[in-house]
């Protein structure tokens, strides 16, 4: 049987693979019932009602078309004690209610057997026992006392009947109280005692399983404080046990037998399982032999007079009591004469009460079971496991096996005066057989590898026999018992110790002189070494032969295991069936219910969404409603991306009021108040629109064609979710709405969605991305402006994603992708510099999207002091040849020689055994250009980036004298003054001029020259005006000086001085981390690793490398004198 199917038969009888390692009680029903579980039970209980008074007929039409068993079979698997209760009595109701087709029906899919194991993975109640005895027996047996009479006579149906089942594995569950649990077994005792039809369905259907499985669980209360609470259970195991063994050997017939050869295989089993064996196992074990070999004895001697004085020395009840003797004083040598044989009433009183069940078998086959019973009694005490402790049970056990075996042989030396009973003609006939067991027993408890104790209650056994030397010299003729015996005695009298050993020694030298006797040739001379070395040849033959025992118990093992197989492959079949019969009603209900409520949704999505857009018609700062109260005061930037995204918008900014200066906070009070008119839709949030809006897209019954996890990058976020790809639309779906954030603006309006839903028609241009250093990314551009970056977790996804994307007709797609077309139009003058620089980006994988690859544009300007700006001096310009951070050509060697110290370092560490990727390979600088810092370093006064800048700097502005204040600072500082700043610039410098004044009034700090940060400070030849520095600035980059040399800057950005050797000359080589290629996964140690991620996501990205040739000169068709450049002055 595979050990799933066992798994699944054994719960549903309560033996589980716990059996053999004993399992813990679960006790998760101690809790507090729940408003819901109390709704779902009232129901039930509501249900259960109804059912009991409706007509037959009536029952059957509500199965068929709302109930059915099955389901409430499936509902019975609930962690609250109260629903499984409700969820069984309405389920007996119903059955008790059927028609005999659909009972049938029920009990063809073992439906009982699957209610066992749902029961079974819970602790039991004594509510849901009453429950099944009820249906049961038509009466409760636990919680009051009955009458046996009642429940002699008690005859279940064929239907109720089979409620044992689930009853058993209740029992095993009932550990956690254990006044139930002995209740609930003895009234499974007195079934199996005085039901005669049930003992066969109890058996079939694991109850010697369920009892080892009980003793298994209670091993781990034999040590609490409260263990004596559990002693009534483990004797009423017992009691049941030797109901089973009295059941078994009452009929005649070697098959009646089989019920108790299997029990004692099943424990056996059980105890060998459990790591250093199982004492209560074992202690059932040994009460199952002595009772069976009790049983036959009375039954065989119940015509014979019990207070015959020779009948009574061989009683069990006799042998008993000289074997606690021996144990509890094994040292003394008493001999017989000193001994009380005078019987008593309670040794000769049946051990049960129900003895009046007679065994009608003949003397041959009382033979047979006694011999069968001695073997395996005596294979279980010499083939126990040294490793495992002796508990006192196992050594009076065997003590009385020993005095049996002794008093039964010498019984067959004894003359019978009169009649002898059968008992004693049993002896006569296996004497022999009796002898050999004897034998066995003896050799195997003297073997040293057995514990003292025994041993030396085996020679007090001995001495202490009358009939010793009779006996041993009956025996005496086998060599093996020869040379064993005497080996074992000798090194037992050749002990050294104290009183007691002293004591020892004698009664085993006394035993020698007895052995001597029998047999003149057995001479006590036997060495030392001679003993250990017959002892070693011994052990080795004992253990060959418990090799040979125990690869018949495997097989007698495999065989009861094999025994449910069918059943329990049935079991597994028909709970699968159940289980899908149930989902499928449940998805099917489920189904109904969401389609109900995504119409519902849908519905109020659409009344918010035409309400939100009259709203807010009709409340805009020119409508007729306006709220000034209300209306935000503050602005931020639109999120749609184009080239020159100067488009502002009203906004809620959503922070503190200590991020702003005092005459500027009551810009924050609208955000304290309610949007206006928000009574009309039901809410004063509008964050909610968002999710109402993609609900109402996806739940159109659009058909998807595609979907993959992927990632949502966004300035704000990086949000990770599922792309769904429809005939007509694009969704993103995040996939913890609860980490949705969303810059709110005003009515509604979202500066970040992080919800996306747009139509395919709308893409126009898709382009392929790297993100962190990984090609996996791809870009989409929408008619709006609005562009989107998503991450995907492999190459194949986004390859995935592009390819059907590419099935779509996409009317208004434009392939932009041809730099060779871009470079000419910028070379013949169709475009700008500021176009080109943008296309450039575009092509180089830079998106406004993700902050370490924001576009990248160049310092153009050198003079940011002085009254005048002359644009035809080619001294106001930066040199373009250079990078940013070499302007000043004294800082050159200062890089120069940084490269070449770290370029040795990293030659010498080449031949040592120190890894590569400790050591980074050489580079000028050890930041980067552009990175997430530096464009939230410019753009701190312009929401929603305040936002990201105050999040970047755990929750507080940057420190006011490193906050982006002065242009003419921020030049300095790139050019010549740090060796470790050293920024490009980014576009909003040559469009955007609201970055350059704190026009929402944040409280950015005050310098250490006392100076606060406000507007950032501009160069006097701009007139302080934003806007005209920003005018002055896009002229500087389309002037002619710019134009003839921006290619040297595209050579350092975007072209072949990127990297290489070509890079190394022109001091352009930045951290390796900044460098795609860098191959994150190679790297085992996790430190380095997780250090090496940090860079990639810190440090910046150096663009793709778009030519790897010098780029082509710009020629400019006047003359640089002949051109009317402008001259600038503070003074015009």
């Amino acid at each position: 049987m595979t050990s799933s199917a066992h798994e699944m038969m054994t719960s549903s009888t309560g033996l589980s693979e716990g059996m053999l390692t004993a399992s813990t009680l679960s006790f998760s029903d101690i809790r507090e019932v729940t408003g819901h579980e109390q709704l779902c039970i009232g129901f039930l209980h509501l249900l259960d009602n109804i059912v009991l008074n409706l007509p037959d007929r009536m029952v059957t039409k509500l199965v068929d078309s709302i109930l059915k068993p099955e389901a409430l079979v499936v509902f019975t698997h609930h962690h609250c004690s109260a629903m499984r209760t409700a969820s069984t009595q309405l389920l007996f109701t119903f059955l008790s209610h059927l028609p005999e087709s659909q009972r049938e029906a029920f009990l063809q899919r073992k439906c009982f057997h699957l209610l066992a194991n749902q029961l079974y993975q819970h602790q039991a109640s004594e509510e849901i026992v009453d429950c099944c005895l009820v249906f049961l027996f038509g009466k409760t047996f636990v919680s009051k006392q009955y009458n046996l009479l009642y429940l002699s006579s008690a005859t279940p149906g064929h239907l109720e009947k089979l409620c044992i089942v689930p009853l058993m594995s209740l029992t095993v569950q009932c550990l956690g109280e254990p006044r139930l649990a002995c209740r609930t077994l003895s009234t499974l005792l007195d079934t199996y005692k005085h039901i005669l039809p049930m003992r066969q369905l109890l058996l079939s259907n694991g109850l010697v399983e369920m009892l080892c499985n009980l003793l298994m669980k209670l091993e781990r209360f034999t040590n609490r404080a409260d263990a004596d609470d559990y002693t009534p259970v483990i004797d009423t195991v017992e009691t049941f046990l030797r109901k089973i063994v009295t059941c078994s050997l009452t009929e005649p017939g070697f098959l009646s037998m089989n019920t108790m050869l299997d029990t004692i295989t099943l424990f056996s089993y059980a105890d060998r399982k459990v790591i250093n064996g199982s004492q209560l196992i074992k202690n059932a074990l040994c009460a199952i032999f002595e009772y069976a070999v009790t049983y036959m004895q009375n039954q065989c001697m119940r015509s014979s007079d019990k207070t015959d004085t020779r009948n009574y020395l061989l009683s069990m009840a006799y042998c008993s009591s000289v074997s606690r003797n021996l144990t509890a004083h094994h040292t003394q040598t008493a001999d017989l004469e000193h001994e009380d044989v005078t019987p008593r009433d309670s040794d000769i009183r049946d051990t049960d009460d129900d003895q009046v069940e007679v065994m009608n078998v003949e003397q041959e086959e009382v033979v047979t079971r006694l011999r069968i019973t001695l073997r395996i009694a005596v294979d279980f005490v010499i083939f126990r496991e040294a490793s495992d402790p002796v508990s006192p049970t196992e050594v009076r056990f065997a003590s009385l096996l020993v005095v049996f075996l002794l008093k039964s042989v010498a019984a067959t030396l004894e003359r019978w005066q009169g009649m002898p009973s059968m008992w004693h003609g049993s002896l006569w006939t296996a004497r022999e057989y009796l002898r050999d067991e004897l034998s066995r027993l003896l050799v195997g408890l003297l073997c040293p590898s057995h514990p003292l104790d025994l041993q030396h209650v085996v020679v007090s056994a001995l001495i202490s026999e009358p009939l010793c030397r009779e006996l041993l010299s009956g025996i005496v003729n086998n060599t093996l018992f020869q040379t064993v015996t005497v080996a074992s005695l000798w090194m037992l009298a050749n002990e050294h110790g104290g009183t007691d050993e002293h004591s020892r020694c004698e009664n085993a030298k006394i035993l020698l002189y007895v052995l001597a006797q029998t047999d003149a040739s057995l001479i006590l001379s036997e060495s030392t070494v001679d003993a250990n070395q017959t002892l070693r040849e011994w052990d080795s033959l004992l253990a060959q032969r418990k090799a040979e025992w125990l690869q018949g118990k495997v097989l007698s093992e495999k065989r009861i295991l094999q025994n449910f197989r069918s059943l329990t492959e049935e079991i597994m079949g028909h709970a699968m069936e159940v289980t899908q019969a149930v989902v499928a009603s449940q998805n099917l209900q489920r189904k109904e219910f969401f389609e109900v409520t995504k119409r519902m949704r849908r519905e109020k999505a659409e009344r918010d969404r035409v309400w939100n857009q009259l709203i807010i018609s009709l409340t805009h700062e020119r409508a007729v409603w306006l709220d000034e109260l209300r209306y935000p005061r503050c602005w931020a930037l639109d999120e749609t991306a184009c080239a020159e995204r100067i488009r502002l918008r009203r906004s809620c900014l959503g922070i503190p009021d200590r991020f702003m200066m005092k005459e500027y906070k009551c810009k924050l009070e609208p955000e304290k108040l309610p949007p206006p008119l928000a009574f009309i839709t039901g809410c004063e949030e509008t964050s909610g629109f968002d999710s109402m809006d993609l609900l109402h897209t996806l739940h159109t019954n659009e058909r998807i064609s595609f979907h993959c996890k992927c990632m949502n990058v966004t300035v704000f976020a990086e949000t990770a979710g599922e792309l769904l790809l429809g005939e007509n639309h694009i969704h993103f779906v995040i996939e913890d709405f609860s980490s949705a954030t969303n810059i709110q603006g005003y009515a509604g309006t979202r500066l970040n969605s992080q919800h996306v839903c747009t139509s395919v028609d709308d893409l126009v241009e898709i382009h392929k991305r790297r993100y962190q250093l990984k090609d996996n990314a791809l870009e989409l551009f929408l008619l709006d402006g609005r562009t989107f970056l998503f991450a995907f977790n492999t190459q194949k996804d986004r390859k995935a994603v592009h390819e059907e994307l590419a099935r779509h007709n996409l009317p208004n797609l434009v392939d932009t992708n041809h730099l060779d077309r871009v470079q000419k139009q910028w070379l013949d003058g169709a475009i700008n510099n500021f176009e080109y620089l943008t296309q450039l980006n575009k092509m180089a994988g830079r998106s406004f999207n993700d902050l370490m690859q924001y576009p990248v544009f160049p310092f153009i300007l050198s003079q940011y002091d002085g009254e005048n700006l002359d644009l035809q001096d080619v001294k106001v310009f930066r040199d373009l040849e250079k990078p940013i951070a070499v302007q000043d050509r004294s800082k050159e060697q200062h890089y120069v020689a940084r490269y070449q110290y770290l370029k040795e370092e990293y030659d010498r560490n080449r031949g040592s055994q120190r890894p590569l990727s400790m050591v980074p390979e050489p580079y000028h600088y050890g930041s980067h250009y552009s990175n997430s810092g530096i464009v939230l370093h410019f753009l701190v006064r312009l929401p929603p980036f305040t936002m990201m800048h105050l999040k970047f700097q755990d929750n507080n502005f940057d420190i006011a004298d490193r906050t982006f204040h002065c242009l003419q600072t921020t030049w300095q500082l790139s050019s010549s003054q740090s060796t470790t700043d050293f920024k490009e610039l980014i576009p909003e410098f040559f469009f955007l001029p609201d970055m350059l004044v704190n026009e929402q009034g944040f409280e950015l700090g005050v310098r250490q020259n006392g100076e606060r940060v406000h507007h950032v400070a501009l160069p006097p030849w701009c007139r302080n005006d934003p806007r005209l520095f920003v005018l002055i600035h896009r002229q500087a980059l389309e002037s002619d000086y710019v134009t003839r040399n921006l290619h040297q800057w595209i050579d350092l950005v975007f072209g072949f001085k990127q990297k290489g050797k070509s890079a190394i000359s022109a001091v352009n080589v930045f951290h390796p981390a900044t460098y795609f290629g860098v191959n994150v996964e190679a790297i085992q140690d996790a430190t380095q690793k997780l250090a090496l991620q940090t860079m990639i996501k810190t440090y910046g990205q150096t663009p793709q490398q778009l030519f790897k040739n010098p780029h082509p000169q710009k020629s400019v068709r006047a003359t640089f004198g002949e051109r009317v450049v402008p001259v600038f002055s503070a003074n015009l």
